[in-house]
């Protein structure tokens, strides 16, 4: 039994070493192996010249797209990705600033308004004064009424005033509105 399996392994590794040693390195696009020569007569020896080996065809470099990195294509989209919410952010934060102007403006335009009231509180406080002075026949009632006057005119600066601020925090809040609407 050890004598078989010891023969047949000795025929198997003569057998591939003579594959072996006989093999010839083919290329991919060479025919058969040419034949051998023939057993008779005279001994010439034609060597066939090799087939011509053909370039493949030429391809338009257009036609077919060089093969993409599927990295390069993912990274190609993460970016467009971040810029878009860079993009989100930012709107975001100028919406949130232009609120911020439209607030405070609207702050300061309450308090000319404040300021325009007392200043008309205090018109008519000097007009009453300038009033009873003149009912009493008081002789300062003229220099009341002056000085009523010109608390008057102090009054309505302060209402120009304030409605220029008004005007200025509806604009404010305009381009906020518009900001978020982006």
């Amino acid at each position: 039994m050890r004598n078989r399996s010891l023969l047949i392994s000795m025929v198997a590794t003569l057998a591939l070493s003579g594959c072996i040693i006989k093999g010839r390195a083919r290329t991919s696009s060479g025919g058969p192996p040419p034949p051998p020569p023939p057993s008779g007569g005279t001994a010439t020896v034609e060597t066939a010249p090799p087939p011509p080996s053909q370039p493949p065809p030429a391809q338009p470099a257009a036609a077919t797209p060089p093969p993409e990195n599927h990295g390069q294509q993912r990274s190609a989209e993460v970016h467009e990705r971040n810029e878009e919410r860079k993009e989100q952010h930012e709107a975001e934060k100028d919406a949130k600033k232009a609120q911020k102007e439209a607030d405070k403006a609207d702050k300061k335009a309450d308090k000319a308004e404040m300021k325009a009231d007392k200043a008309q509180e205090k018109a008519d406080k000097e007009q009453l004064k300038a009033d009873k002075m003149e009912a009493k026949g008081n002789p300062n009632a003229d220099k009341q009424q002056v000085k009523a006057d010109k608390a008057q005119v102090k009054a309505d600066e302060k209402k120009t005033e304030a409605d220029k601020a008004q005007n200025k925090a509806d604009a404010k809040q305009d381009k906020a509105d518009a900001k978020k609407g982006k």
